[in-house]
């Protein structure tokens, strides 16, 4: 189950390992968000800018890909089984 040291979040991370690039003025601030249960199981998925081979690899495997919290920024991610 991931979760933020910084803020306590668990529900919401994201990629920064992933493309964030979208042809909009004003791209998203990250290319992919994960939504996750209260088990650490992905519900779902936003790809904003990221490739669907990345979103898969990501959901293959999210520990190494959800490095961000989505709520205040850090990069303090903590992932218990």
């Amino acid at each position: 189950m991931p979760s933020c040291a910084s803020c306590g979040n668990s529900r919401v991370l994201a990629s920064s390992l992933t493309s964030r690039e979208a042809e909009t003025a004003n791209p998203p601030p990250y290319g992919l968000l994960a939504n996750f249960d209260s088990e650490g199981r992905i519900v779902t998925m936003e790809c904003q800018g990221s490739t669907l081979d990345e979103a898969q690899a990501a959901f293959e495997d999210p520990p190494a890909y959800f490095n961000t919290c989505a709520v205040c920024g850090s990069d303090n991610i903590k992932w218990q089984n």
